[in-house]
């Protein structure tokens, strides 16, 4: 037993809960605690707590009606170690997933405060659809090629996926509770560059993401990241990677040069360069199971992504918004 714990949140998604908690227990170093907040609609302890019967690890689980955000900082105060471990209900770790983490965060040289990897997204059901779901999010080019998309990276990151943490620091920070609808993981990463510490990707640390496998339900998770984009960046006044967005914006104003110049009776070229260059990105950087169709579907996403961005902006200073960030 390693002085760390493993925290999370659930709400009703008992299936997956299981299924990440089972590869928290096989970890090769184990955690002396996992916290699990649930804000979900049943109380689940007596059935999880089984899956801990023949282990030393102890469950801590707490059922309260909280925010996502709300319940991952109420999780963090509760934390009794010295480092810890985020976990998501989707979220599957390789048996050595704590092993490396724990290399990364106890290295002098390295000094890193919150380390992680990029998770390979698998399928949730052995259908067709749900391979296809599986691999959309996949591809980083969809996304404008995030370094915390690119399997085998390593170094350093403008965001990670879940993360590991120094405990004391991480306290401290915690997440953005007074925000509404926000891409939690991107604003934490920056409150910690802010704070001028060092986030680190190792391609040592594995971990699955599991996919939803329905086509609609990918357009909403896309259509939510969107929204969650535009309130990141309203509520925090920063953009996590300055980067991509540069590129972005970049891409937009030469979009519109060229759309006034070629196309003046069409400015909604857009959809037709996002395409193009999506079909670049399949075709140069995708090493297996090229395929025309991510690229369209990949196209579908981003105008998801986009009208979720367009729709947080109208509504952000009109309506009362729910503070809850699960996604069904």
């Amino acid at each position: 037993m390693q002085n760390y714990s493993f925290f999370g949140t659930c709400a009703n998604d008992v299936f997956h809960t299981e299924g990440v908690l089972k590869t928290i227990i096989k970890q090769t170093i184990h955690p002396k605690e996992v916290i699990l907040i649930d804000s979900g609609d049943t109380n689940q302890f007596d059935k999880l707590n089984v899956l801990f019967k023949n282990s030393n690890i102890k469950l801590v689980y707490f059922f309260k009606k909280l925010s996502r955000v709300e319940a991952l900082n109420f999780a963090i105060d509760q934390i009794s170690t010295s480092y810890c471990m985020r976990f998501d209900t989707r979220s599957r770790f390789s048996s050595n997933y704590a092993e490396e983490s724990l290399k990364l965060l106890l290295d002098e040289n390295l000094q890193s405060p919150f380390v992680g990897g990029v998770p390979k997204v698998i399928p949730e059901k052995s259908t067709a659809m749900a391979k296809v779901c599986s691999q959309i999010l996949e591809r980083s080019y969809i996304f404008f090629y995030p370094r915390h998309r690119q399997i085998g990276y390593s170094g350093k990151s403008s965001s990670i996926y879940l993360g590991s943490f120094k405990t004391s620091i991480l306290k401290s920070i915690k997440y953005r509770d007074n925000a509404y609808l926000i891409s939690e993981d991107s604003l934490l990463a920056t409150d910690f560059a802010l704070q001028k510490h060092l986030l680190w990707i190792s391609s040592n640390v594995k971990l699955n993401y599991v996919s939803r496998s329905s086509l609609l339900n990918i357009l909403r998770l896309f259509n939510t990241y969107g929204y969650c984009r535009f309130n990141t960046i309203l509520s925090s006044g920063k953009i996590h990677s300055k980067k991509r967005y540069f590129y972005l914006f970049s891409l937009i104003i030469l979009y519109f040069l060229i759309s006034f110049k070629l196309f003046p009776d069409n400015i909604f070229f857009l959809p037709i360069i996002l395409l193009i260059l999506n079909i670049f990105g399949e075709i140069f950087f995708i090493k297996i199971s090229k395929n025309i169709i991510y690229p369209i579907l990949g196209l579908i996403c981003q105008m998801s992504w986009i009208i979720g961005f367009m729709w947080g902006a109208i509504v952000f200073f009109k309506l009362k918004k729910n503070k809850t960030n699960f996604i069904k």
